[in-house]
């Protein structure tokens, strides 16, 4: 073999591997186009219950500035055979949280207080009657004078988020997702992102307290992509 020779073939060799790599990175770059980071919802186990999907939900604008507020979903499965109650959660990234009972929990306890007396004891007239229409008499003495004020009505308190417990009832779940029981971190500390991390601790009636580590949600749904800029040869740039 000559030397010309041994040059073709190994030229040839050379574009051959080049194209068989540009054709590897070709399929890795189309099969990342469509897919996102993941950031799985954290678990863990206190006493009968088990917490799934631990996380806070994706930010809508990308990001949670330092004073907003920000949702924390999971999935509660109790597999003992007592109730238990979600009483408070806790964060050194918030301020305070909130919790409020949705569609799929209700908040313990009554809001509605006992009554009091009726008002027909706490007001009597002192006028007598007229001598000549009985029955229909109408009292003689000023009103301010003849019956005692009637009481008032105090309003009916309503149970403020903060003091809501979810229970979680024996052999069943409950969803802190969409319309279910919402926990609210409010006032945060600092700027979240998806994909950082963050500290929270549960407090449960009986099985006790747990601390977790937990991540800021990416989307469910893929973004969209970002504008292309094309370059015109001699040109400027067009969006």
């Amino acid at each position: 073999m000559n030397r010309s020779t041994s040059r073709s073939v190994l030229a040839g060799l050379v574009v051959a591997g080049g194209l068989a790599l540009s054709a590897c990175a070709s399929g890795q770059v189309a099969q990342t186009a469509q897919m996102r980071p993941t950031v799985d919802g954290q678990m863990a186990q206190v006493g009968s219950l088990a917490i799934r999907n631990i996380a806070l939900d994706y930010p809508a604008g990308g990001v949670y500035e330092r004073g907003s507020d920000a949702r924390l979903r999971m999935v509660v499965v109790n597999g003992g055979v007592a109730p238990d109650s979600l009483v408070s959660v806790s964060s050194p990234v918030a301020t305070d949280v909130t919790i409020s009972a949705g569609g799929s929990a209700e908040a313990t306890g009554s809001a509605t207080p006992e009554p009091t007396g009726s008002a027909s004891e706490s007001a009597s007239p002192t006028a007598t009657p007229s001598d000549t229409a009985s029955g229909t008499a109408t009292p003689s003495a000023s009103p301010g004078e003849s019956a005692s004020p009637s009481p008032t009505s105090s309003p009916t308190p309503s149970p403020t988020p903060e003091n809501a417990q979810i229970q979680i009832p024996p052999n069943s779940y409950v969803s802190f997702r969409e319309d279910g029981p919402r926990i609210m971190l409010t006032g945060l500390t600092r700027q979240l992102r998806p994909g950082q991390n963050l500290a929270v601790t549960l407090t449960f009636q009986r099985a006790g307290s747990v601390t977790m580590t937990i991540a800021v949600g990416t989307p469910e749904t893929q973004l969209p992509l970002a504008p292309t800029v094309s370059v015109e040869p001699g040109g400027e740039s067009e969006g």
